[in-house]
């Protein structure tokens, strides 16, 4: 990735208990999670990001643990409120949501937070952890709407252009592509089309109510 030109890098690591994580995402391999975190420090990543999504009672225990992974390998963090994309039976939403105010008041009984001034065009508001490089990100759907200032749309694996997640329209640029191979032309105008519409805000809430079916594993990012 790095010597494809990838300059950048984030990682989902919602624990860093082994039985944990297994559970989180059925598979036990937190171990190469890890190790493969290493490696991109190694292969020279400008930043590399983890992303953690904080649930009551299910992994908020592990908020200062997480920071702390962070700031001694000199990587950012995010954390992420619970968005409701498809349906769960693990656990109920409304009863395991844990605000990014509570997160960051957790974050400060320890570390001094500035809040950053950079403006990313994405979901994510940054604070930085004094004394270290490490920035904490705090991702708020719920509590905090940062839809006025997203600019952010993702390529699906099955080559749908998601313009939000919080709502199901796409463009299928695999069909595009296979229908009219090489014309970047026509490519870029139903970009700019798609990007017209892409929608205003979301409406999430934080009870059982599931806004999207589709999984966040589905999407991608």
């Amino acid at each position: 990735l790095r010597a494809a030109g990838v300059r950048r890098l984030n990682v989902s690591l919602d624990s860093l208990k082994r039985e944990r994580f297994a559970a989180f995402t059925r598979r036990d391999k937190l171990d190469q999670v890890l190790a493969g975190i290493d490696a991109a420090r190694a292969a020279g990543f400008e930043r590399i990001k983890l992303n953690s999504v904080v649930q009551r009672g299910r992994n908020d225990d592990e908020v200062l643990d997480l920071v702390e992974f962070a700031i001694a390998r000199g990587l950012d963090i995010s954390f992420i409120e619970e968005m409701p994309l498809g349906s769960v039976v693990s656990h109920r939403r409304e009863q395991t949501f844990c605000s990014s105010d509570e997160v960051r008041a957790r974050i400060e009984q320890r570390h001094a937070l500035v809040r950053s001034s950079q403006v990313t065009g994405g979901p994510s508001r940054y604070w930085q952890v004094v004394g270290s490089e490490t920035r904490v990100g705090f991702i708020s759907p719920h509590s905090h709407n940062f839809c006025g200032d997203c600019n952010r749309v993702r390529v699906t694996a099955e080559g749908k252009l998601v313009l939000c997640l919080g709502h199901d329209n796409a463009l299928d640029l695999k069909r595009l592509l296979r229908a009219h191979p090489g014309d970047g032309a026509r490519l870029r105008q139903a970009l700019i089309e798609a990007l017209r519409l892409k929608p205003e805000r979301h409406h999430f809430a934080s009870d059982e109510q599931v806004q999207v079916v589709r999984f966040m594993s589905m999407t991608g990012g």
